[in-house]
C-alpha cells in the first residue's frame, strides 16, 4: 500500500490535471456500497445517445439507495483537496453529482470532453469542479476505464489533434481517480465480456 499521506495529491492534481490515490477506502466498504446498487443496475435501461453511450446504464441520487455512499462523498482526503481547488473562487463547495456508471460490453469510446463545459462562465480563472471517480470493480484498458488527457488543464484544446495520449485510468475497487473539471477525458471501449461499473462524485 502507498504512504497516502506521504504524496502530495494536491501538487499532482494541479501539475498533471488528475491523480489516482490508492486504497483511500477499505474494498469491503465498495463492495457493500455495489451489493446495495445491484438491483438499480439491473433495472436501469442502458443510455441512448454518442455521448452517454448504447451500451451504458446510469443513474444517480445515490445517497438515498446506499448508506455507504456518504463514505464516498466525505471521504477526509478528498473533501481537503476539493476545497484547497475550488475554495478560492467560493465560500463552499456543493456536491454537484452521486452517479453510478456501468459500461457494458460492446460499448464504444466516449468522446473527449472536459466536465466544466456544463457551466457558461469564463473558464481558465478558476476551477468549476472536482471529479472523483470510484471504481466498484476493476478498470482497466480493455474494459472501459477512464481515459484522461495529462496538462489539458492548463492549456486550451480545439481538435482532437492537439490531446496527445491518454493515460488509462487503471484502478482498482478502494482507489480514487481525482481529475480538474478542466482537464479532457472520456471513458474507454469495453471489448470485454464484464461490466465496468463505477461512481462518480
Amino acid at each position: 500500500m502507498s504512504d497516502i499521506k506521504s504524496i502530495d495529491w494536491l501538487e499532482r492534481l494541479q501539475k498533471d490535471g488528475y491523480c489516482i490515490i490508492p486504497d483511500l477506502l477499505p474494498q469491503s466498504s465498495i463492495a457493500a456500497l455495489d451489493a446495495d446498487l445491484e438491483r438499480d443496475f439491473t433495472e436501469t435501461p442502458m443510455g441512448h445517445g454518442d455521448f452517454y453511450g448504447f451500451r451504458t446504464k446510469r443513474f444517480g441520487s445515490l445517497l438515498r439507495r446506499s448508506r455507504w455512499a456518504c463514505d464516498l462523498v466525505l471521504q477526509p482526503l478528498i473533501l481537503s483537496l476539493a476545497r484547497e481547488v475550488l475554495g478560492k473562487a467560493c465560500d463552499r463547495i456543493q456536491l454537484n453529482v452521486a452517479q453510478a456508471i456501468a459500461i457494458h460490453p460492446g460499448e464504444i469510446e466516449q468522446f473527449p470532453h472536459c466536465d466544466h463545459d456544463m457551466w457558461a462562465g469564463a473558464k481558465g480563472e478558476h476551477e468549476y469542479l472536482l471529479n472523483v471517480i470510484w471504481p466498484l470493480t476493476d478498470f482497466n484498458s480493455s474494459n472501459g476505464a477512464t481515459r484522461i488527457y495529462p496538462g489539458t488543464h492548463k492549456r486550451p484544446v480545439e481538435s482532437l489533434d492537439q490531446l496527445g495520449d491518454p493515460i488509462v485510468a487503471a484502478s482498482k475497487p478502494g482507489d480514487a481517480i481525482c481529475f480538474l473539471g478542466s482537464t479532457v477525458h472520456g471513458a474507454g471501449p469495453n471489448s470485454t465480456e464484464d461490466v465496468r461499473r463505477g461512481v462518480v462524485i
